[in-house]
């Protein structure tokens, strides 16, 4: 048994050795081993059972009538330390008593966006929206992408995009229902001259090595030399500035200085190695 990946460092899920993945408790299953000499028989097969964790449980509900009234598909996730036991979900979808499914909701596993589309009762559809789910236990989640509504009749009510921080970017738009365009907002070029603007503010702050330390909060004479409590100390100080925590206009002079401050002492920091 080879363990020289041990010896070097961390262990890699692809260059690591099957052995040392079991010794490490990556690998909780056994390796199947099987002898083909004699033929194989799919069916006499019972060397790899499935894990209960990875079971799906689907319920059912139904109007009065016998149609489709609600589906759900969704794995049960275990109790794990101090996480409560939760049930992840797969797809969900809602039925009219005619049987006209009117939303659907999709969560795939093994990736962290659920979609959600909403129709009307003429199966047209009348929204769609994207998630991108931070935590499958809480489903605590953040809009992310393209959000469209639409007119019964089909064209396009409002379409709104989402950047990774779950804000508005780009163009987004509002139209009238025979298609013509009633409203529309370019966020991103918005975001672009606000920045351009703190910069050239953030840029024209001259401190000193000394006042930029004062600035994130070091003692007197007190100057950091590592990067790390540089930027620990930073988040620190931007936390109480953050716009939904300070309603105070200035707030935003005072992140200039934060700024500055750690763009100056990063900047000593790197000169002096």
């Amino acid at each position: 048994m080879a363990l020289q990946t041990v010896a070097q460092g961390a262990l890699d899920l692809h260059k690591s050795s099957c052995e040392e993945l079991q010794i490490a408790r990556v690998y909780t299953r056994h390796q199947t081993q099987i002898c083909l000499a004699s033929g194989y028989n799919s069916g006499d097969d019972d060397s790899d059972e499935d894990e209960e964790d990875g079971k799906l449980v689907t319920e059912r509900y139904y109007h009065d009538n016998g149609n489709k009234r609600f589906f759900k598909t969704y794995q049960i996730l275990p109790a794990k330390g101090s996480l409560p036991r939760a049930e992840r979900l797969i797809e969900e979808k809602h039925f009219d008593v005619s049987g006209v499914c009117r939303v659907d909701y999709h969560f795939g596993l093994g990736q962290p966006y659920l979609s959600r589309k909403h129709f009307y009762e003429n199966q047209r559809l009348k929204s769609e929206q994207l998630f991108f789910v931070e935590d499958e236990r809480t489903m605590k989640a953040r809009k992310v992408g393209y959000w469209r509504e639409y007119y019964e009749g089909g064209n396009t009510k409002t379409e709104k995009q989402y950047d990774a921080n779950g804000i508005r970017t780009g163009f987004c738009k509002r139209y009238a229902d025979d298609g013509s365009l009633e409203w529309v907002k370019d966020y991103t070029k918005d975001y672009i001259e606000r920045l351009a603007e703190f910069n050239a503010q953030r840029g024209k702050l001259d401190i000193s090595v000394e006042e930029a330390a004062a600035l994130l909060g070091f003692g007197p004479g007190q100057i950091p030399t590592e990067a790390g409590e540089v930027d620990r100390v930073y988040r620190k100080r931007c936390m109480p500035l953050h716009p939904d925590k300070c309603p105070d206009p200035d707030a935003n002079e005072r992140f200039i200085e934060v700024s500055r401050a750690r763009e100056v002492l990063l900047k000593h920091l790197s000169g002096s190695k």
